[in-house]
């Protein structure tokens, strides 16, 4: 089964509160407009598909008319935007071993066939590059934008603000706007060219880090493994938590529907998921469950939000589901 590659919403987020506080655009129409419910931006460890997120970036930059979008969402990046991966990044030993985790555990940030290559140019100097040629959809640039420049701030808040990549290489063009990377990089940057990537210095990679703790970064590590398996393709439960979390709110989840969604029948994925030693009925009231108590806790969404997004046909009938599930109303769960 081909399964739908996805990324965490994380850097969707970003997009958001760009669009938002830079350039006062209401995001929520924009990512309707590209079949994303911007409500989901709130749920710990969501997922967005990767095809629509691309037209999400190619919709931002239209919006705000700005082919430097993509530089003033890597600006804002956070910690959380990486996962358990940024907390890792910040107790491994050195910037080198830093980068080999992200190469390690990038498919938690997105499913999609990417390769990040990390590689000797010489004694002086190392190469780290992104290449998604093997995808169907390619990044926007604004997207490969962002994402250099975050792991630009990201080595800047582990080691320190000192850092600086030796050059920066895209291979889009510099829409006319050369200085503003230039400045954003505070490095030389190089337009037209065979890959998009960074050349760092190798000594600056191998200074310890004043964050080295090897204890956190393997407990790190292994949050970052927890969150891969249930990603796995081949766990056809893994499959169906992910299709539930976006069917749900419209009211058709029932297993015939997911079951057609996934090109089998209904016996055979009931079949599979016996194997695996599940059922379809307590992954969907486990998967509600979870997403219930995130949306909740969360402040951000009404209860009647919440009921819909749950696929709930009321709030009575979400409400009492919810004191099944926690042994308190909804309310009461948010205030408490």
């Amino acid at each position: 089964m081909m399964l739908e590659h996805s990324n965490l919403t994380t850097g969707a987020q970003l997009l958001a509160e760009t669009l938002q506080e830079n350039y006062r655009v209401e995001p929520g129409p924009l990512f309707a407009s590209v079949g994303l419910d911007a409500r989901r931006l709130h749920v710990a460890g969501a997922r967005y598909p990767s095809a629509r997120l691309v037209q999400l970036w190619h919709g931002a930059v239209a919006t705000t008319g700005d082919p430097c979008f993509g530089l003033a969402v890597g600006a804002r990046m956070r910690i959380t935007t990486f996962h358990a991966i940024g907390y890792s990044w910040l107790a491994s030993r050195n910037l080198l071993e830093a980068l080999q985790r992200l190469q390690r555990y990038y498919k938690l940030l997105s499913t999609s066939p990417v390769n990040l290559g990390l590689e000797k140019l010489d004694d002086t100097r190392m190469r780290f590059s992104y290449s998604d040629e093997a995808a169907q959809v390619h990044s926007a640039d604004a997207t490969i934008d962002a994402f250099t420049l975050a792991i630009i701030k990201l080595c800047q808040v582990a080691s320190g603000p000192h850092f600086q990549p030796l050059s920066v290489c895209f291979r889009h063009a510099d829409h006319s706007r050369a200085g503003e990377y230039v400045a954003a990089f505070n490095a030389p940057v190089l337009f037209n060219q065979d890959y998009d990537g960074l050349i760092l210095d190798r000594a600056a990679l191998e200074l310890a880090l004043p964050g080295e703790n090897a204890e956190l970064a393997h407990a790190n590590d292994a949050v970052a493994e927890r969150y891969l398996a249930s990603l796995d393709p081949e766990r056809v439960a893994s499959a169906v938590r992910e299709l539930l979390v976006d069917m749900l709110p419209s009211g058709q989840a029932s297993q015939l529907a997911v079951a057609k969604r996934m090109n089998r029948s209904l016996s055979t994925l009931q079949r599979q998921l016996q194997a695996e030693g599940q059922s379809f009925q307590t992954i969907r009231e486990d998967t509600r469950q979870r997403l219930a108590e995130s949306y909740v806790r969360g402040q951000e969404l009404s209860l009647s939000e919440v009921a819909y997004l749950l696929g709930f046909s009321d709030q009575s009938n979400f409400s009492r589901a919810f004191r099944r599930w926690t042994g308190m109303s909804p309310r009461e769960f948010r205030n408490g």
